[in-house]
């Protein structure tokens, strides 16, 4: 299964939630998965009885393999910034056989949109889908209460909201940088600017 959406939509936060509901069966998760060898290590934490120290790569993913044949499991892939062909025959293997496999890739882009298409993974597709606006506020004035800020004016909500486009994670950013003193003039929120840095700080954290 592929879950795809925007940086921030709060695909990260639904992997956790599915880790922790599935803490009784091997689940793990993989926060940055770019190689074979994150899968190879998100393995390892998900079938933690196996020994594999010493072994070589090779080795130990053909001893995972057998354990994970053994015994039904999960792995959640988060972050897949690209699928080498390696990486695409190992997840192909694991969806034929018990394993269960969720890959959460951040699309922002119909271009971005294309390349997931084309790489042919998963079963199922599914997008990450939008938070409503009166969640979003409501998340916005709840963290900004627990943050060191100044109060944060109506007009600046509704900017911030309307920013977020759906984003969860994206808004919550925001009011972690919002905390920067360099955002305020005059106990005025600079909006312009914090909207700007939080787009690029999102996408810095996650490459």
């Amino acid at each position: 299964m592929v879950l795809w959406g925007p940086r921030g939509s709060g695909k990260t936060t639904l992997l956790q939630a599915v880790l922790t509901e599935l803490g009784d069966i091997h689940c793990a998760l993989s926060a940055n998965t770019h190689t074979l060898d994150d899968i190879t290590r998100a393995l390892e934490r998900a079938y933690t009885e196996v020994p594999t120290q010493g072994l070589k790569r090779r080795a130990a993913r053909a001893r995972l393999w057998s354990a994970a044949d053994a015994a039904p499991g999960c792995l959640l892939l988060d972050h897949v910034t690209r699928v080498p062909a390696a990486m695409k025959g190992w997840l192909r293997r694991l969806r034929g056989g018990v394993v269960g496999v969720m890959l959460a890739v951040d699309v922002d882009s119909p271009r971005e949109r294309e390349r997931l298409r084309a790489l042919k993974i998963g079963s199922i597709a599914v997008r990450m889908p939008p938070t409503a606006v009166g969640t979003l506020s409501r998340l916005l004035m709840t963290a900004w209460t627990h943050s060191p800020t100044l109060p944060l004016s109506t007009p600046a909500r509704r900017t911030l909201v309307r920013a977020a486009r759906g984003r969860p994670g994206w808004l919550l950013q925001c009011v972690a940088l919002a905390a920067d003193p360099r955002y305020w003039e005059d106990g005025r929120l600079k909006t312009a600017g914090l909207v700007l840095d939080t787009e690029m700080r999102l996408r810095a954290v996650q490459v």
